[in-house]
């Protein structure tokens, strides 16, 4: 089965080729940014660190000259916070799905809310989570049309009684070459964009609209509190000093596995998305991050490659994890 994945703006799960914290970074303590006056926050030192990719596929060392020629006062100076609860399913729920997508077999118990049921199709929740296969063939038809293709996919979550609120347009996240198959991928309307995989809903689509598969690890979402930035210069320091996280893409004929990526990368534009943080059975949030874009130019090349560095908008007085 071949998989083409398409590059998108919610890039975590689907990173590759992504630089690793330097082992000797400092760790930045909440004082040495601008916070919000105590009035309005106290909670900023608490906050658990966000939760960011540190997969490195081919084993890259970034050694890069970092610039900044954006503007910074493009992105605000205050954002929310929002705490986030995963969705869980109890037996009832179970029963009700499984009634509502024809799955008539007998639900099977696992112990802490975790739960199967096996006949035309099959369920398995746990909490936090929900998947479904469909045990229906796809047909020999064309394959939608990508938002077609969404459209099914929402309209099935409807129909299904699975659609929740606050829940965005949907995008296309794969593609399978073969069998033809479509991921259609939804994330929430409220924090946007989202770099995590979760809060998340995949769907499967197959040729004539036909779904056969989906998961769902969907969460209530609730503002918390709103907090002061650090700035985007001060951000910036820690592009500089090699203190971020990229996502760059390269040629490995030209790059192989292991290589010392040296350059210049010149970043022109600057914006806030949103990840995790926090342990599951722990308060969770989503926290905002800024993603600074631009352009690779490594050393002893005539290409340039797009390039992307995330770095924590709010500092928690702990260094981010992966």
């Amino acid at each position: 089965m071949t998989m083409n994945l398409t590059r998108r703006h919610m890039v975590a799960a689907m990173f590759t080729n992504i630089a690793i914290i330097a082992p000797t970074a400092k760790v930045v303590n909440a004082q040495d940014a601008t916070q919000a006056p105590a009035s309005e926050s106290e909670l900023a030192p608490q906050l658990p660190p966000v939760d960011l990719p540190t997969m490195n596929q081919l084993g890259y060392t970034f050694e890069l000259e970092s610039v900044w020629q954006g503007d910074s006062d493009s992105v605000p100076r205050d954002s929310s916070i929002f705490r986030f609860t995963s969705v869980s399913y109890s037996e009832e729920d179970v029963s009700h799905i499984a009634d509502t997508l024809g799955v008539d077999g007998e639900i099977t118990s696992q112990g802490e809310d975790t739960y199967t049921v096996e006949g035309e199709g099959s369920i398995y929740t746990t909490p936090g989570l929900l998947q479904f296969t469909s045990a229906v063939e796809a047909p020999d038809e064309e394959m939608p049309d990508d938002q077609s293709a969404i459209a099914y996919a929402r309209d099935w979550l409807r129909i299904s009684d699975l659609l929740p609120p606050n829940i965005g347009e949907g995008t296309i996240v794969a593609r399978i070459e073969q069998p033809a198959r479509l991921i259609v991928g939804f994330t929430p309307a409220d924090p946007s964009p989202l770099l995590s995989s979760t809060p998340g809903i995949t769907v499967t689509v197959g040729p004539g609209g036909t779904i056969l598969e989906a998961r769902l690890s969907w969460a209530d979402i609730t503002e918390a509190e709103t907090f002061r930035l650090r700035g985007v210069d001060d951000a910036f320091t820690l592009v500089q000093s090699r203190q971020s996280y990229l996502d760059v893409d390269l040629p490995t004929d030209a790059y192989p596995q292991g290589s010392t990526i040296k350059g210049i990368a010149t970043y022109d534009r600057v914006s806030i998305a949103y990840t995790t943080s926090g342990a599951v059975g722990q308060p969770q949030y989503l926290q905002p991050v800024y993603v600074f874009t631009g352009d690779l130019q490594p050393e002893g090349s005539d290409e340039s490659f797009d390039i992307t560095a995330y770095v924590p908008a709010i500092v928690t007085g702990q260094q981010p994890v992966g």
